[in-house]
């Protein structure tokens, strides 16, 4: 039984729906892609199961968080709804915990590489057919109308457009620049400490290199600039000595001034990075979400995670003439979502599972905790622009990681 479970056919599939659900469904539809993702939750439950994984293995502010999720319908405008909702996230925290429990943690980073490098070829190999085909391609099933926004197109076949952003198969800039950049931690980290991985992960970060670059993604590339920070000072950080401390005390004071200079001039660092100075709408439907969310300051209208369009209560704000599903914001989306306690909960959460993890990572950088560490980095500095962390794999990858940081917390080195 524990074989078939960790068979790395079965585990790399489970990946691949998890970290590409948007492709999924643009190319089966919603309900095929539901019973896809209903037997990835039978396999999540019958790993949790026979491994025995249970509520302890987590942080205790990650079960405060999850049970406050919970209770939220009781005071809910939108009991049903959100009920509905919060089966995504007992699937995300089955599949999670089955992924960091099925096989070692090297076995599961080596499984998530071939994942992502099925994604990510796949994704250029799609806009490449797209662009030759000469026109956009729409989701399976998309009725398209000629006032149908291009935005709304699963691929605008504008590969050979080197000044274009290309969406690959999951239909979304931003989506698939944050799966290259995942895919650029992990191929750099095995090429760091392994030798028998080299070849393939070198061309693992080429490819991750080249989706990053055509997706030109601002909020993936200031979360790649501040990982390089990070991990600068980190290093700083593990020297001995006072000249190191007082280096890594004046890095620490530029780079709050260098956020301040930036924010002062906000308007060329926003042009800098091909953004408008509002980033793309984002500050109106912030400030959309807050005018609603002021309304509830402290238990929250009801946690959903993403916003299900479908009900008339989340038609909060659009933009192209298309409904938003999310707040752009993890934190705004929260205050929304579970009020001031949600935030306040779901901080100290990521506190608790980064702390451990960066522990693991100032060790040493060829440590099992590093790619962990960085994700989970990567996806915090991503909540201020985007709120992917609350569903699909972001959720998944935050219960899985909250089980390694536990593990840590614990003097556990052991990744089972």
């Amino acid at each position: 039984m524990h074989r078939i479970l960790a068979n790395r056919s079965v585990m790399v599939t489970v990946l691949t729906v998890a970290l590409a659900g948007d492709f999924v469904r643009n190319l089966v539809g919603v309900v095929a892609w539901t019973v896809i993702l209903g037997v990835a939750a039978l396999w999540g439950v019958a790993v949790v199961i026979v491994h025995r994984v249970s509520w302890r293995d987590f942080p205790m502010p990650l079960i405060a968080v999850v049970t406050w999720w919970t209770i939220s319908p009781l005071w809910s405008p939108y009991p049903l709804t959100s009920l509905e909702m919060l089966a995504a996230v007992a699937i995300a925290v089955a599949v999670g915990s089955a992924m960091v429990t099925a096989v070692p943690l090297d076995e599961l980073i080596g499984r998530g590489a071939i994942s992502l490098r099925i994604i990510l070829i796949a994704s250029l190999l799609f806009e490449i057919g797209v662009a030759l085909s000469g026109h956009p391609i729409y989701p399976v099933g998309f009725e398209v109308t000629p006032a149908t926004p291009i935005e709304a197109a699963w691929s605008r076949g504008e590969f050979f457009d080197f000044t274009a952003r290309i969406q690959g198969v999951v239909g979304n800039a931003n989506v698939l620049a944050m799966l290259g950049l995942v895919a650029l931690i992990v191929a750099v980290w095995r090429i760091v400490v392994a030798r028998t991985w080299r070849t393939v992960a070198v061309l693992d970060a080429v490819v991750a290199l080249v989706v990053v670059i055509r997706t030109a993604s601002a909020t993936v590339a200031v979360t790649a600039v501040g990982l390089l920070v990070i991990v600068a000072l980190t290093a700083m950080a593990r020297r001995r000595g006072r000249g190191w401390r007082g280096a890594l005390l004046v890095a620490l004071l530029a780079i709050v001034g260098g956020i301040a200079a930036a924010l002062a001039n906000w308007t060329t660092v926003a042009a800098l990075l091909g953004k408008s100075p509002d980033l793309t709408h984002r500050f109106d439907i912030w400030s959309a979400v807050l005018a609603r969310a002021v309304e509830r300051p402290v238990t929250g209208f009801g946690f959903v995670g993403w916003w299900p369009t479908w009900d008339p209560w989340f038609g909060i704000v659009s933009t192209n003439n298309l409904p938003v599903s999310q707040a752009h914001n993890v934190w705004i989306d929260l205050f929304l979502q579970t009020g001031g306690v949600g935030v306040a909960l779901f901080a100290v959460a990521l506190a608790s599972i980064l702390i451990p993890l960066w522990r693991g990572f100032h060790l040493s950088a060829t440590s099992l905790a590093t790619v962990p560490f960085l994700i989970v980095t990567a996806l915090t500095i991503q909540s201020l622009t985007e709120s992917r962390l609350l569903h699909e794999w972001g959720l998944m990858s935050l219960f899985a990681f909250a089980i390694i940081a536990q593990r840590l917390g614990k003097g556990l080195t052991s990744p089972r």
